[in-house]
C-alpha cells in the first residue's frame, strides 16, 4: 500500500479521516502490514499483505474469491497475446466507459468490484492512477498482480458502504459486479458519492433475456446454491468446477458438431443452451471454463432493463445519462 493513498480513505462507519501506522514494508517501500485508525471513534482496520481490510468476511462474494484466485490472470491482456481473445478486455472497457487513453491519463480512477484487476490493468496501461475495491478474497490476486506498482491501491471492502472520501475520484466505474449485490441502485449511489462533481460514472450489469437470464443458467445456479447450503460450499464448488471443465472441453465441441447439421442443428444447439445445459461459444478454452463457472456460482445474479439502470443513475443525482456500446445495460453518466 502506498501511504499517499490514505488521503482518499475514510472510516466506513463514521466517515472520519484515517491515520496509517506501518509495521512492515515491502522491499519497494510500500506498506505490507499495519493499521488504519479512525480519528473519530477509534475504529481500527488492518493492512494485511499490502491490502487495507474494511470487511472481515467475504459474505455473499465467496465464490468470486475462489474464482479469481484460481484464474487470476486469464483475462489480462498480457495473457492473451496471439490468442482469439487478444484485445477483448480493452475493447470491453472502452465499449462500456467510452473512454480512451487520453481521457484516463493522470486521472484518479476507482473500480467497484475489481476482482483480480483486469480493468485496472487497462487504466494503468493508459496512465491512470487506479484504486480497486472488492469484498472477496480476489483482492489477494489483485494485490499480487500489482504488487510492484505504487500507483495502484487494492482494498477489501463493501461497495455498498465503501471506505472512501466523498468526491475523491475523477472517474468511477463498475463492470459486471452490481448485479451480484443485494442492491445495485445503492451501489451506483455509493459510486457516485465517491466521484467528484463533473466526473464520469460508468456501469454495466446483466440484462434481461441475456445468457445470464437463460432458464438453464438460472437452474444450474439454483442447484449450485442449493448444494452449497446443504452439503457445503466446498462440495458445490468442486461439482460446478467439474461441470465447467466438461462444458468447455467436451460439450462445447459436441454442440459445435451438432450445429453443423443442416436445417435443425443450430436450433437444437440454441434450445439445449437456453433450456438444458450451460454452454458458452467462446473460442478460448480458458475463458469458457472461467465464464461457465462465473455464471453458475454467484449467490446474487439479478438481471435488469435499460430503464432500471438509467433510473439508478438518475436517483444518484447524475445527468447526461447515456447508453454506451456494450449491450443494453451498459451506461455512463456525469455526476452533478
Amino acid at each position: 500500500m502506498n501511504p499517499d493513498f490514505v488521503a482518499l480513505l475514510r472510516c466506513p462507519k463514521t466517515g472520519s479521516e484515517l491515520e496509517l501506522t506501518a509495521d512492515e514494508f515491502f522491499s519497494n517501500g510500500m506498506v505490507r502490514t499495519g493499521r488504519l485508525t479512525a480519528r473519530e471513534g477509534g475504529a481500527v482496520y488492518p493492512v494485511i499483505n499490502g491490502v487495507p481490510r474494511f470487511v472481515g468476511k467475504e459474505h455473499y462474494s465467496d465464490s468470486f474469491g475462489y474464482e479469481w484466485r484460481k484464474w487470476p490472470r486469464v483475462q489480462f491482456e498480457s495473457e492473451n497475446i496471439g490468442s482469439p481473445m487478444e484485445g477483448h478486455t480493452t475493447r470491453m472497457f472502452r465499449g462500456i466507459t467510452g473512454l480512451s487513453g487520453d481521457e484516463i491519463k493522470g486521472k484518479i480512477v476507482v473500480e467497484f468490484g475489481c476482482g483480480p484487476g483486469r480493468f485496472l490493468d487497462v487504466v494503468r496501461s493508459w496512465g491512470g492512477i487506479a484504486v480497486g475495491i472488492d469484498m472477496s478474497l480476489a483482492v489477494e490476486s489483485a494485490q499480487e498482480n500489482f504488487k510492484d506498482d505504487a500507483m495502484v491501491l487494492i482494498i477489501q471492502g463493501d461497495v455498498m458502504n465503501p471506505p472512501f472520501a466523498r468526491d475523491a475520484f475523477d472517474i468511477g466505474y463498475t463492470i459486471g459486479v452490481l448485479h451480484h449485490t443485494p442492491s445495485p441502485g445503492k451501489g451506483i449511489k455509493a459510486l457516485t458519492d465517491s466521484v467528484k462533481s463533473g466526473g464520469l460514472i460508468c456501469c454495466c450489469v446483466y440484462s434481461k433475456k441475456s445468457f445470464y437470464d437463460y432458464p438453464s443458467v438460472r437452474m444450474f445456479r439454483m442447484i449450485h446454491n442449493g448444494v452449497a447450503a446443504g452439503l457445503g460450499t466446498g462440495f458445490a464448488t468442486r461439482m460446478t468446477l467439474f461441470y465447467s471443465y466438461f462444458a468447455a472441453t467436451i460439450l462445447y465441441y459436441i454442440l459445435r458438431a451438432v450445429s453443423m447439421v443442416p436445417v435443425l442443428g443450430s436450433r437444437v444447439v440454441d434450445y439445449v443452451g437456453k433450456y438444458l445445459l450451460v454452454n458458452l461459444n467462446i473460442p478460448d478454452k480458458r475463458w469458457r471454463i472461467l465464464d461457465v463457472f462465473d455464471a453458475i456460482t454467484p449467490f446474487y445474479a439479478s438481471t435488469h432493463t435499460p430503464e432500471e439502470v438509467a433510473g439508478w443513475f438518475s436517483a444518484a443525482g447524475c445527468t447526461h445519462i447515456q447508453k454506451t456500446h456494450w449491450g443494453d445495460t451498459s451506461f455512463a453518466a456525469i455526476k452533478q
